[in-house]
């Protein structure tokens, strides 16, 4: 009998996770527009942006695109899916196939990415070692590598596979984890045809000299074929639009390094600065050219601004500047370059009255302050892997070389936020980072800020407002809580009383192998007592995930991807699925138990009869049901380990009355905590980091009686 009713809940749990992961939701990716500040007449580029193909693994991937190719098969099972790049889909492994063109044939090929997030390699024509042209990590920057010539097929079908896991900082936060360990592509992916020798990572510095603008431009050469091709001819114009207003001009002899590094300034007379109120932009046109008339080209625009910030305030162009910024989420800036509604945004929010848009969570697309740079908007971005991070993960600022280096280019960058709840950590560490952090992103000022569960973020500089959100609505992902809370609560009542007008049976009773009809009957509910007891607390954490408001989570929003992986599933899934986990844990640890008892009982049966000190599980429901009155959302769960705690000499007396040991019972929890501690053990950051935060902050005070 009860044999019975251990297979039914197997078979629950089954179907339930068959379940899940068939109805398994994820963010659907959707294509984002992206743009470079970079042109250029001389570069051949061809656009690998649009429909690939997504695959769990690279083997997988290879395998079945040359099946594809050589058999047809098309299976849906293993001929992977179609995805958008760029875009927000999180992915492992992705594949493009494209030809080249005969007439690239004599020309170096670059594979450009922008916005990766994640690290990984990138394949070409393979999957071995040898088939690997590059590697990539990074958390919103780009990728620039080389095709080697001798990797291509020339007049044929090329693959290229991108293999990429999870980003640094998903690992290295707080409370952190590999897993999934999938990273996405937010920018333009692009392979571009060059000459010998190629002008990359320009870097824009500006000073003013009374009238005069003086602007230097840092740039590489870089050699893709033999260095003997120089000497190299470098020139520079910049233009307002209509007329050419300084110019330079300059040669570069060849040296044994692959890559040489370039000044050159020029000098603005009257120089027209950028301004939100007049956003003028003037042209910069860099050539390189060699004797064997190689020749390369790269084109963008220039503003010119002075911004400082001292004694709390910012000052552009010589007048104060006080902030009005709006937070910009990153699911909302997909959806804006998902529609192409970018500019007309950034319009708006100048109308009314925004002066500077915070983008929180990702860096900004370079299409974002191209349009920023335009409308005369001003941008404040937060610095990836500094969200949460314990101080022996604190990120090296070299990483952003990168993206200061293209945020040079652009007016519109006046500030970055290079911490999120880093006073956790040791002042000493802090303070080292701090000033290799300012000493990296100079003269645009970095900040760091305390974690808080305020919306607004405020400062002597002005103010940055979170859009306005109806906490009410938008957090609830399980709206049916209440109504389940009360239907539940009833049957718990409903349960409990059946249990106590049932009969009254002993210990002895299990070895009964034929029960009389009113002993199953009083089997049967403390059997469903069990069950009920066990889903009860699967609900309230089901109702913890789903319908609690996270502190500070308009910081973080995409500090714990599992976390909102979860919460896009089905809470009703959810809950059975926990549910049936916890009570087969149960079963578990009495099945442990159960040889070591008198007569070896079933182990249904001796969790049956085990039921009987949990009686007090209705009352939890109540309180469930309370929290509609303003009963906080922790008081069911601390009531629940409450009632454990106090029945616990009641149990262990009435185990040993039977002649058993209550110590069996820790075996399976102790072991669990054991595997626990050895798993905290390798996190030991993650332990100082939170004991410094129960120390410092209320936040556990706001989780548990908001």
């Amino acid at each position: 009998m009860f044999n019975r009713r251990l297979y039914i809940l197997i078979l629950t749990l089954a179907i339930t996770l068959g379940l899940l992961l068939w109805n398994w939701h994820s963010t659907p990716g959707v294509l984002l527009e992206s743009a470079s500040s970079l042109t250029s007449v001389n570069r051949w580029e061809m656009d690998l942006g649009g429909q690939w193909k997504i695959y769990p693994s690279l083997r997988q991937a290879w395998i079945t695109e040359t099946d594809l190719e050589e058999k047809g098969n098309n299976s849906p099972l293993t001929g992977g899916e179609y995805g958008l790049l760029p875009s927000n889909l999180d992915f492992h492994v992705a594949t493009k196939a494209f030809t080249v063109p005969a007439e690239w044939n004599a020309r170096s090929l670059m594979l450009q990415i922008n916005g990766v997030y994640g690290e990984g390699a990138i394949y070409l024509n393979g999957m071995e070692s040898s088939n690997r042209i590059g590697y990539v990590e990074s958390e919103g920057g780009s990728s620039r590598i080389q095709v080697p010539v001798s990797a291509l097929r020339h007049g044929q079908e090329n693959l290229l596979l991108l293999e990429i896991t999870a980003p640094p900082s998903q690992r290295k936060t707080f409370l952190g984890s590999p897993y999934p360990a999938k990273g996405r592509i937010t920018g333009a992916v692009s392979l571009q045809a060059i000459m010998e020798t190629s002008i990359e990572n320009p870097q824009l510095h500006s000073v003013w000299e009374k009238e005069t603008a003086l602007v230097r431009v840092d740039f590489q050469l870089s050699h893709h074929g033999f260095s003997e091709y120089g000497p190299w001819t470098v020139q520079g114009v910049i233009s307002d639009g209509s007329a050419e207003v300084a110019q330079i001009m300059t040669q570069v002899q060849a040296d044994e390094s692959p890559v040489q590094p370039v000044s050159v300034t020029f000098q603005i007379p009257n120089g027209h600065v950028w301004s939100p109120e007049d956003p003028f932009l003037y042209q910069a046109y860099l050539t390189v050219s060699n004797t064997r008339g190689d020749r390369d080209d790269i084109a963008f625009a220039v503003g010119l601004k002075s911004l400082d910030y001292q004694e709390g305030s910012f000052s552009l162009n010589g007048q104060q500047l006080a902030i009005r910024g709006l937070a910009l989420s990153p699911a909302k800036g997909y959806e804006l370059r998902n529609r192409g509604e970018v500019a007309d945004w950034l319009k708006e929010c100048k109308a009314q009255g925004y002066n500077l848009i915070y983008f929180s969570g990702d860096l900004p697309d370079e299409y974002w302050l191209v349009e920023a740079d335009r409308v005369g908007i001003g941008v404040w971005t937060e610095l990836p892997s500094s969200s949460m991070i314990p101080a022996q993960h604190l990120p090296e600022p070299r990483s952003w070389e990168d993206w200061i280096r293209v945020s040079s280019l652009h007016p519109s960058v006046w500030a970055y936020t290079s911490g999120i709840g880093l006073e956790y950590n040791p002042q000493a560490l802090l303070k080292d980072y701090e000033q290799a952090v300012q000493t990296m992103v100079k003269p645009i000022p970095a900040f760091n800020f305390n974690l808080t569960d305020e919306i607004t973020i405020q400062g002597t500089w002005g103010e940055i407002e979170q859009p306005q959100v109806n906490r009410t609505t938008s957090e609830l992902l399980w709206p049916a809580e209440q109504l389940v809370s009360w239907v539940w609560t009833a049957l718990l009542i409903i349960v409990a009383w059946s249990n106590l007008v049932a009969v009254n049976w002993r210990y002895k009773e299990l070895q009964n192998k034929k029960p009389k009809r009113a002993l199953r009957i009083a089997w049967f509910w403390q059997c469903l007592a069990m069950l009920t007891r066990e889903m009860t607390i699967a609900g309230l954490l089901t109702a913890l995930i789903f319908n609690t408001h996270v502190p500070w989570a308009h910081w973080i929003p995409n500090q714990w991807p599992i976390w909102e992986g979860i919460r896009l599933q089905s809470p009703w899934l959810i809950w059975v699925m926990m549910g049936s986990l916890f009570v087969l844990f149960r079963l578990l640890q009495i099945g442990v138990v159960a040889p070591r008892m008198p007569g070896t009982p079933d182990v249904m049966g001796l969790a049956a009869w085990l039921e009987r000190r949990y009686f007090w599980n209705w009352m939890v429901g109540v309180l469930w049901v309370l929290q509609g009155w303003g009963v906080p959302r922790s008081v069911p769960i601390l009531a629940y380990v409450a009632f454990h705690i106090l029945f616990l000499p009641l149990k262990i007396r009435d185990t040993h009355r039977v002649g058993g040991r209550y110590a069996a019972f820790l075996w399976v929890p102790g072991i669990l905590i054991l595997i626990l501690g050895a798993v905290a053990a390798f996190r030991w950051e993650d332990f100082f980091y939170a004991l410094h935060l129960l120390q410092q902050s209320d936040w556990l005070k706001v989780i548990l009686f908001e």
